[in-house]
């Protein structure tokens, strides 16, 4: 057997492609910036194989955001219906990719982690994404004051005890006790914290879909702390104006 490669950079530089770009949500234009490229075949007694592999740095020449491409010939998959061609796109395009939501009230470092955790969903690093989803319920307890609570515990017997507790379950009691959160909400976000100690902590991976409800409880729980109160005091003001008028 005989191998042989051939490289070069930048073969590809310049050209134009048209895939899915991960920002428009919908297939655009895109440039070749830097590619690295090579040609390579194996020769065998009696036959012998062929291919080639372009590592291409693409931009979207509309919203100008940056991926990587990857585009993999083989003679060995000639008879395919892409005549051998494969093409991967990082981060992976999919048509439920997880878009970000504007949050123009929420703190900005709430706002950062809550965009690494959706970028950990779309790019199916799902501990991590369950690890971001509690951490953004840590943060909104410290961003709201909240450092304990009160937690109710049902032993075997059916006894029941209430203690004041500093850690995440009782700072989520406390968001509630606050009229911060709604009941039934704190409820929810006790199962993120489920979630994230399980994730992280006993190393079980959360499943997608879980993932994207868990996220959608999130995204409404940011809604009702700092979106919501925001354009009710809006409202009110657009009314006093009215009536002055």
């Amino acid at each position: 057997m005989n191998t042989c490669k051939n490289s070069i950079d930048n073969k590809c530089q310049g050209q134009e492609v048209r895939i899915f770009c991960i920002d428009c949500k919908r297939p655009t234009d895109h440039k070749v910036m830097h590619s690295c490229d090579s040609d390579w075949s194996t020769e065998f007694d009696e036959f012998y194989i062929h291919g080639s592999d372009s590592f291409q740095i693409v931009r979207c020449l509309g919203c100008k955001s940056t991926s990587f491409r990857h585009v993999n010939y083989c003679s060995e998959n000639h008879d395919s219906e892409d005549d051998g061609i494969t093409e991967k796109l990082y981060p992976e395009r999919e048509n439920e990719t997880i878009p970000t939501k504007k949050f123009w009230e929420v703190p900005r470092i709430l706002r950062g982690i809550y965009r690494e955790t959706i970028d950990a969903l779309n790019n199916e690093c799902y501990t991590l994404c369950a690890a971001g989803l509690r951490a953004i319920v840590e943060g909104l307890c410290a961003d709201q004051g909240v450092i304990n609570g009160a937690v109710q515990h049902t032993d075997r017997s059916g006894n029941i005890t209430i203690k004041t507790k500093s850690n995440l379950e009782g700072k989520i009691s406390g968001l509630c006790e606050k009229g911060i959160l709604t009941k039934k909400l704190a409820e929810t976000l006790h199962e993120h914290r489920y979630l994230g100690n399980e994730a992280v902590h006993q190393l079980e991976q959360p499943g997608r879909e879980e993932l994207k409800l868990a996220l959608e409880i999130i995204e409404h729980a940011l809604e009702q702390v700092y979106e919501i109160p925001e354009k009710v005091d809006q409202l009110k003001a657009k009314s006093v104006k009215r009536r002055k008028k």
